[in-house]
């Protein structure tokens, strides 16, 4: 009796802890904080010299908040006459609603952004200068550049999550016909934003009441924005790349088939892939990144006996974009385990729904984990074939060492997400149990 007691002191002891340290993250990320950059709407372009903050897991979207200023704005009158002269040196990093414009940043000087795994990851940690152009002169800065990259074919990745995309693409971007960019977090934002606006209006038809919607722009409008900002990426890409390869694969995150509607309209000469894995297979390699070691999986185990799960991690907004939805929402416990399920259900729904609405363009090619896993090279080769490219690795000693290295090195290696010994310290079935 006093055993049993003593241990259910601890656990609860344990338990008031994590919370309290979850309560305190969680006030350290929301509080209100005097932010050094405008909150509202900008009516010229301007460049401002930054440094980035010190943070070793990113779990919100990309935007300016992620830099500390080191001087003040410097207007550019004269845009159009920047981009074209320097428009090269800068990658579309966010989009800020409240200033109603894109968000360009500058790495340091000599930064390849290609090395770190995630391109986001590399443009926030490397960043030494933003630019911000309104949605105003945002069209013209496009214009002034859209016939230099006209020609370049747009290959989007979708996803499941947890399937081997990032493999995919370290070992397309290996290869002398593709370039490949992982999850640029701007189609996230644009997706979060329309995501809010639809949901809002299934709410309430009142805009007054739609208080979650960040843009007054229209699907229409988005559409164009879409189109604009790729036009952009595809700029800074086809220059920074040695070779100028002018195939081009963006692997998207999962949460951005929501608006494959608008994807569609907005590049309707692009290759679409989805890339998928087994519903279980998927979920236990989520528990594998989050449970890290025994000690976190032994918490979080007593935080879900006591009924306090939903206190233990914080899920970013994109993580709950299928989980927060009518279909959905009803059946969820609010737990990460609970929307790790949903995003895997709800993709391949929306997979699926896209495919119905648009067959011939959703998708050029399916592609599931355990064939990329069986046979690399080869699942590869015979995707790029599908795409409309010639590749042949042998022609190329250099290429085909480079490409053994892809899939040889872990493809998140530098990131938590990389697969260390310590993430496999709890047994999945028994997580899968507890969940």
């Amino acid at each position: 009796m006093t055993e049993q007691l003593t241990a259910s002191v601890m656990q609860g002891m344990t338990a008031a802890t994590v919370v309290g340290v979850a309560a305190g993250a969680y006030y350290l990320t929301t509080r209100t904080v005097q932010s050094p950059w405008p909150k509202e709407k900008q009516f010229l372009s301007y460049t401002r010299r930054v440094r980035p903050k010190k943070r070793k897991i990113q779990l919100a979207l990309n935007s300016l908040d992620d830099f500390v200023p080191l001087e003040n704005m410097e207007p550019v009158n004269d845009v159009v006459g920047f981009f074209t002269s320097r428009g090269n040196e800068f990658s579309v990093y966010s989009i800020d609603w409240e200033q109603e414009s894109v968000v360009l940043v500058r790495p340091v000087d000599g930064t390849d952004l290609k090395v770190h795994p995630f391109f986001r990851e590399a443009q926030r940690r490397s960043a030494s200068e933003v630019l911000s152009i309104p949605f105003s002169h945002l069209q013209d800065v496009a214009d002034a550049i859209r016939h230099k990259v006209a020609h370049v074919q747009n290959v989007f990745v979708y996803n499941t999550g947890r399937c081997g995309s990032t493999l995919l693409t370290r070992a397309a971007d290996a290869t002398s016909v593709a370039q490949a960019v992982n999850e640029p977090e701007v189609f996230s934002i644009i997706n979060m934003a329309v995501l809010r606006s639809r949901r809002a209006k299934d709410v309430s038809p009142n805009p007054a009441a739609r208080s979650d919607v960040v843009s007054d722009l229209d699907e229409d409008d988005m559409v164009k924005l879409l189109t604009n900002v790729v036009t952009l990426l595809n700029y800074h890409l086809m220059t920074a790349d040695p070779r100028h390869r002018d195939v081009i694969v963006y692997k998207l995150k999962f949460d951005v088939l929501l608006i494959g509607d608008l994807m569609y309209r907005a590049f309707p000469s692009a290759k679409n892939i989805f890339l998928y894995r087994n519903g279980m297979e998927c979920f236990e390699s989520w528990i594998r990144l989050w449970f890290k070691s025994n000690v976190v999986y032994s918490l979080l185990r007593g935080l879900r006996r006591l009924g306090l799960w939903r206190w233990a991690p914080m899920v970013p907004d994109y993580f709950r974009s299928f989980g927060d939805g009518p279909k959905f929402s009803d059946h969820s416990d609010g737990s990460t385990g609970s929307y790790a399920v949903t995003v895997w259900v709800g993709t391949m729904q929306r997979a699926l729904e896209l495919q119905k609405m648009h067959p011939e363009y959703f998708f050029h090619c399916l592609l599931y984990y355990s064939a990329l896993a069986r046979g690399k090279e080869k699942t590869l080769r015979l995707l790029l074939k599908r795409l409309g490219l010639k590749w042949n690795p042998g022609e190329d000693g250099e290429e085909a060492e480079n490409m053994k290295k892809s899939f040889v090195k872990d493809s998140q290696a530098g990131t938590y997400r990389a697969l260390t010994s310590s993430f496999l310290a709890p047994c999945c079935k028994e997580t899968l149990t507890l969940l």
